[in-house]
């Protein structure tokens, strides 16, 4: 007998990956285990990938908790890393936090992550003390990014650029198509 797991994302209204990746993988995980998954979005408005828009975009995040929570989704997350890092080091914790107290006001027992917190958890789940990383932000962006992960104790030995600041266009970007300058 299989269970269904829904699973709920705060999205930008640009982005146009999430939607179709973790479904794609979801369904590649059905393929080896009983599990069932549906996922379901809420989304934020941002078309730039710029400080102002990803602040405005931040605000809306509680709305979307309160609609995926009205889902009974069995896990929230957020999918924009660099909205949540930009806003200052360890800021992943708080918006935690923010999310799960809108989640448990709207009945929603579900946990909540946010991909910044994830990432800060990935890396030190698996030991990781340096890395190395490109993203596809303005590199005043990136620089925040480095920031935010060598807050977490994780040293950035470089960190690459690829000066996109049209989220529709960092869609576009095909993912291993990147040249190998450093910069930072």
């Amino acid at each position: 007998m299989s269970r269904t797991y829904r699973i709920g994302q705060i999205v930008p209204s640009s982005n146009t990956t999430m939607e179709t990746e973790i479904p794609a993988m979801l369904r590649a995980r059905e393929q080896l285990l009983p599990e069932r998954f549906t996922c379901h979005s809420s989304r934020m408005r941002m078309h730039r990938v710029v400080r102002e828009e990803l602040e405005a975009m931040n605000r809306e995040a509680l709305r979307c908790a309160a609609e995926l929570a009205d889902a009974r989704v069995d896990v929230m997350s957020t999918a924009c890393l660099v909205a949540i890092m930009a806003m200052g080091p360890g800021h992943h914790r708080q918006v935690e936090q923010d999310l799960l107290r809108v989640a448990r006001e709207n009945h929603c027992d579900a946990p909540v992550m946010t991909s910044a917190g994830a990432l800060v958890a990935g890396l030190k789940s698996m030991g990781a003390r340096r890395i190395a990383l490109m993203a596809p932000y303005m590199k005043p962006l990136t620089e925040a990014v480095v920031r935010y992960i060598e807050h977490e104790g994780i040293e950035v030995l470089d960190a690459l650029s690829f000066e996109i600041p049209d989220n529709l266009e960092v869609g576009r970007r095909i993912p291993c198509s990147c040249s190998m300058t450093s910069g930072a």
